[in-house]
């Protein structure tokens, strides 16, 4: 998270319908659910995502007639 953002000012999040806008009443909009903003999101861009793939467990569920 970037505490100078210019759009979330620092908050880490911003409005769901009006990405452009801090996830505060006061400072932005709250019209919508608070959604990561692009600086919280972006991470630290030398390191890649983890893959997750592998974590994800199919199991098979029979229903009984």
């Amino acid at each position: 998270m970037n505490k100078n953002c210019p759009i979330c000012l620092g908050l880490g999040w911003v409005c769901g319908n009006h990405p452009a806008l801090s996830w505060d009443k006061g400072l932005g909009c709250e019209c919508g659910a608070g959604i990561p903003c692009e600086c919280n999101r972006a991470g630290d861009p030398g390191v890649d995502e983890p893959d997750v793939s592998g974590l994800l467990i199919q199991e098979k569920y029979y229903t009984k007639h």
